[in-house]
């Protein structure tokens, strides 16, 4: 055993370190399931390729800020949209419904493709045509429905006319899945059967415009990216991105101890302490507008009842978690658009600690210390420790109750189908919203129309809310109406907020330029790594 673990380290270290160019090994959780940006939705090792392989007509701005703790770091404004292959974009002035892009010249394909509004409006086709992934993200509000609502009006220039002309759609543009392939690829693999090429670009990543594309890949081994040293904003500093595939979180933390990988995040936050005090180490911890959540399934018994989910908000110590599971790594969420989300309203949401209460409340809804109860499951993902010990604590508390509450634990695509089916009664799970755009969130998690609504929850007027004021550039319409859904949704309480976790990541300090995206996607474009 000690033998094939030096053999593993030796492997790795060999990859790492014995090439003269720069290189960074990274220590990822997952390998891929799709190379098809527009269609990567699942794992994050797919997704971080995708995000520095392919590349968006717009992008959020890079921005300064400062955390809690005094520590300035940089992360990207979504209320502040720039060009990246668009050089530039603006609202039409004869017609508010109309975006007109400006793109870049002379940026190529890694193929040699020239990138134009040919290829822009190619793949758009491609999206709408294929029903991607994307469809529902461009198409939000129902302001963009159809590929043709892109047209070319000069070789390097995009219009985009939208149903109704927001920021939101906008902003859902800067997200990887959006990012037109090359019509090189398309050509060389379309079939009379496929003629998406769905199959091929699930299979084989597409040559992209970003900064990185693939050099190798070994399933369940590793992905290696290299540099492209045409990138029309320079060649990226570091030469070869080896992402090393190493599902347990124990040895990607000996991994970083020994020295053997530069970077990993998801690292369990019990042993966030003892890294920092690692000289060569270095941990970076953003506050996020991640939530761990607690998810009551409004249609089935007995959280059918507002009362019980009621009696549950109130039953739940959230310091203690912030404290204990999280160790200082999170803080108490503040409602259902958490807080560094645009009209986040922490007086919103009434529910702290309160055991005496939340007893009333159950009695109240039909079940005094319990009784009359049917049995209540909950389901959380294996491997996620930080939520199996979340579980543990909420089984505490409802037991105080009179609630008996068993905890079962799901491998990952079991509790994914069980999740997306609705089947699932109480479980654990986490959402940060990629856009950090409060009609973005409240859509995907309280719409009644929403894929991805997995307790279930319906109110009619918030629906009306999210549909009237999705889409509106009235600001301070917007920003009512959004504090009058927040209200609503948390007198329905259809879910609980266990803690607003930061994202860490842990560099070894030779690596610099980490920049901190809404997606907790790395680009690598901007890190260095010193000799």
């Amino acid at each position: 055993m000690q033998r094939a673990w030096r053999a593993f380290l030796a492997g790795i270290l060999f990859l790492g370190f014995a090439a003269a160019q720069k290189t960074l090994v990274v220590a990822v959780e997952g390998d891929i399931d799709t190379f098809d940006p527009a269609f990567s939705v699942g794992s994050t090792p797919t997704q971080t390729i995708s995000a520095n392989v392919f590349e968006t007509l717009i992008r959020p701005q890079i921005v300064e800020r400062t955390a809690p703790d005094g520590t300035v770091y940089r992360t990207v404004d979504m209320e502040q949209l720039v060009g990246q292959l668009a050089e530039s974009w603006a609202f039409d002035s004869s017609d508010p419904n109309r975006v007109i892009f400006r793109l870049r010249k002379g940026v190529r394909y890694h193929s040699g493709t020239p990138f134009n509004a040919d290829a822009v409006i190619l793949g758009m086709r491609r999206i709408f045509e294929s029903q991607s992934i994307t469809t529902f993200l461009v198409g939000m509000g129902g302001a963009v429905t159809r590929a043709d609502q892109f047209r070319k009006l000069d070789d390097y220039t995009v219009a985009l006319t939208m149903k109704q002309g927001n920021l939101l759609t906008l902003k859902n543009l800067t997200i990887y899945n959006s990012a037109a392939i090359d019509p090189a690829d398309l050509k060389a693999h379309a079939t009379p059967e496929d003629p998406w090429a769905l199959d091929w670009f699930k299979k084989n990543l597409g040559s992209g415009t970003g900064p990185y594309l693939l050099e190798s890949y070994v399933p369940g081994d590793r992905i290696v990216l290299k540099a492209y040293p045409n990138y029309y904003l320079g060649k990226p500093k570091i030469d070869r991105v080896i992402m090393k595939i190493v599902p347990d979180p124990a040895q990607r933390v000996l991994l970083l101890r020994t020295g053997a990988v530069d970077m990993a995040n998801q690292v369990p936050v019990r042993e966030l302490d003892a890294l920092k005090r690692i000289p060569s180490l270095r941990v970076l911890s953003f506050p996020t507008t991640t939530q761990d959540r607690l998810m009551m399934n409004n249609s089935m018994p007995p959280f059918d009842n507002k009362l019980v989910r009621k009696a549950v908000a109130y039953a739940i110590p959230y310091e203690l978690i912030v404290r204990q599971v999280y160790r200082g790594y999170a803080r108490v969420s503040v409602g259902p658009i958490e807080d560094g989300m645009p009209t986040s309203d922490p007086t919103a949401w009434p529910y702290r600690y309160d055991p005496e209460r939340a007893k009333k409340l159950l009695a109240e809804a039909g079940y005094p210390e319990g009784k009359g109860l049917p049995p209540i499951k909950l389901r959380i993902r294996i491997g996620k420790e930080e939520q199996e010990r979340e579980a543990v604590i909420v089984q505490d508390a409802l037991s105080k109750l009179g609630m008996k509450v068993t905890i079962e634990k799901l491998p990952f695509a079991t509790f994914n189908e069980l999740q997306q089916g609705g089947k699932l009664q109480f479980f654990i799970d986490d959402w940060i919203s990629w856009v950090n755009d409060p009609y973005y969130h409240m859509f995907w998690n309280f719409h009644s129309k929403s894929p991805t609504n997995y307790v279930r929850y319906s109110n009619p007027e918030v629906d009306k809310l999210i549909d009237t004021y999705m889409l509106s550039r009235d600001a301070k319409a917007r920003a009512e109406a959004s504090r009058r859904a927040q209200r609503l949704i948390s007198d329905d309480v259809p879910q609980v907020y266990l803690a607003s976790p930061n994202f860490n990541v842990v560099l070894n300090k030779k690596v610099t330029g980490y920049i901190y995206f809404n997606d907790q996607l790395t680009r690598f474009f901007y890190m260095d790594k010193k000799p």
